[in-house]
């Protein structure tokens, strides 16, 4: 069962942001990403399917976003697997400033969005 993450909002992106990963305590457990979502406590991203990631794994994530490479650590608590592929949802420790900005910034366009469609039924 996903664990649904307590949070203001999730932001996903029209276009998944590609990105690579790697597993924290096995290197060689690494492999291509797009990033799904994002939110201010973690991320989801599908790759191809690998029989050496897991739940509770810490992983390295680098992804673009913008022509801006970040890169950030955090611990799988969900994957689902389909054929070839899987989708991972990540508890994110801590993101870069930057990209902080940046997700509070989406965040703040994703409530100015809410407002407009509910500002539109009340006319």
């Amino acid at each position: 069962m996903h664990e649904r993450r307590q949070e203001p909002f999730r932001y996903s992106f029209q276009t998944p942001l590609p990105g690579f990963y790697n597993k924290k305590l096995n290197r060689h457990v690494s492999g291509l990403i797009e990033v799904k979502d994002i939110s201010m406590n973690g991320l989801r991203f599908s790759c191809d399917s690998h029989p050496g990631l897991s739940t509770k794994d810490e992983i390295f994530i680098s992804f673009m976003y913008e022509k801006e490479t970040f890169t950030t650590e955090g611990r799988i608590i969900w994957l689902k697997t389909e054929h070839e592929s899987m989708t991972c949802g990540v508890h994110v420790f801590d993101y870069p400033i930057r990209l902080k900005e940046i997700l509070q910034e989406l965040g703040e366009s994703l409530n100015k969005k809410d407002q407009e469609r509910c500002g539109s039924h009340h006319s």
